[in-house]
C-alpha cells in the first residue's frame, strides 16, 4: 500500500507520474491533473479503501488551505525580513534554525539543507522573496499560527 505518512522517494514519484526526471533538471517538477490521477490509479492496492484515500486528501487539503491563509497573514513580515537580510541564505538559515522544534532549536542545519528547503541551486548564496515565501508555504504545519510565526521572525536578530 502506497498510503503512508512517510514521503515517497523522488524516483518513485517520477515513475508513478510517468515522467523523466531529466526533463525537470534544475526546476521544481509540477504534475498535470492527468498525471496525478494516473499515479493514484497505479498506487492503489486491492486492500486499499476509499476512506484511506479520503483521509490523506482531506488532511492535505486542510493543510494547504491553512498554509494559504497563514501565508497571506505573514507575507509582509516575511518580505520585510527578506529585504532586511538581502536574501542571504546564511541569515535565512539562522532564522530557520531558531524556528526548529525542540530538540533542534538553534542547532545548525546539515550542509546544503537551506538550499534544498528553498529549492535554490546548491551554489546559491541568496534567494528571492518569492522563493522564501514558497518555502514557508510548503513547510507550514497545521498547528502554525500567523501570530506565532510573525513573533519568531520579528524576534530573530541576524
Amino acid at each position: 500500500m502506497l498510503m503512508s505518512v512517510d514521503k515517497i522517494p523522488p524516483p518513485t514519484v517520477f515513475e508513478l507520474l510517468g515522467v523523466d526526471p531529466k526533463s525537470f533538471a534544475g526546476k521544481v517538477p509540477i504534475a498535470t491533473k492527468e498525471q496525478f490521477v494516473n499515479a493514484i490509479h497505479k498506487s492503489i492496492d486491492d486492500s486499499d479503501t476509499v476512506d484511506q484515500y479520503k483521509k490523506v486528501f482531506n488532511n492535505q487539503t486542510t493543510r494547504l488551505s491553512h498554509a494559504k491563509k497563514v501565508l497571506g497573514e505573514i507575507k509582509d513580515t516575511v518580505n520585510s525580513f527578506h529585504s532586511k537580510v538581502g536574501g542571504d541564505l546564511a541569515k535565512i538559515e539562522g532564522l530557520f534554525c531558531s524556528m526548529a522544534p525542540e530538540p533542534n532549536t538553534g542547532k545548525p542545519m546539515p550542509p546544503g539543507m537551506v538550499n534544498a528547503l528553498l529549492r535554490v541551486s546548491p551554489e546559491a548564496k541568496t534567494c528571492s522573496a518569492e522563493e522564501l515565501l514558497a518555502c514557508f508555504e510548503r513547510n507550514l504545519d497545521p498547528s502554525d499560527t500567523s501570530e506565532e510565526l510573525i513573533k519568531k521572525i520579528n524576534q530573530f536578530q541576524p
